[in-house]
């Protein structure tokens, strides 16, 4: 269970390993049935005020049984926060993306991304994320190593493409992504984690990405003869 795996630090392109649990726990076993347990236990109450002794309860497994797959609780977090992200809707998008032309892939990738983003679950985790940063730094780190990392650095992947078939005259490609992301996310995220707004329904999602793409897709036009 505890296979160990890198992740780097995206936006500065330097290599920093972290450890990860491995994220693909067989159904049904053990630490499938933890994590849900604990998954569940962090989103209702956050994750100082959730306990291993919770998780062994609300598992139904025993303390013992509990540690043998988990060490720690952080272990416990970054193993869920892994898995979650591995099996969101955006680990399946950016192969099909690529062989687009660049405005569908930009509007594939934009709809998938902000339909996860605005849904419970992921607007729960960010919430609890932030909740505890300043008192456990490590665990934005394991959360930001375990998804929007990888987000970003398939993104940057998707603009070096399009910059190198000649659809966007991308020249910093770090640069690009942020301003993609950005543009998706725009005020819409941040009222959603404030519970500020309703979630825009799926036809308003889709206007409000068609038209970051058209803005983003113009902003960088490959200049033609």
């Amino acid at each position: 269970m505890r296979k160990a795996v890198g992740a780097k630090d995206m936006d500065s392109g330097e290599a920093r390993m972290t450890t990860l649990v491995a994220p693909t726990p067989e159904a049904g076993s053990k630490p499938a049935q933890i994590m849900e347990a604990a998954g569940a236990l962090f989103l209702e109450h956050g994750y100082s005020a959730v306990s291993m002794d919770a998780v062994a309860k609300r598992a139904n497994v025993s303390k013992a049984t509990l540690y043998a797959h988990f060490g720690s609780k952080e272990e416990l977090f970054r193993a869920m926060v892994a898995c979650e992200c591995a099996n969101s809707v955006l680990t399946n998008v950016w192969d099909e993306a690529m062989e687009l032309p660049v405005t569908d892939g930009l509007r594939l990738i934009g709809r998938t991304f902000v339909r996860f983003i605005a849904s419970p679950k992921a607007l729960g985790l960010y919430r609890m994320v932030l909740g505890e940063v300043l008192r456990q730094p490590e665990l934005a780190q394991a959360f930001y190593d375990s998804g929007p990392a990888e987000t970003f650095l398939r993104g940057r992947q998707f603009m070096a493409e399009a910059a190198r078939k000649g659809e966007l005259a991308i020249t910093d490609t770090d640069l690009a992504t942020h301003q993609y992301f950005g543009l998706l996310k725009a005020n819409m995220h941040m009222k959603l984690l404030l519970c500020l707004s309703e979630r825009p329904g799926d036809a308003e999602l889709e206007r409000f990405v068609d038209a970051a793409v058209d803005l983003f897709v113009k902003g960088y036009a490959p200049d033609r003869p």
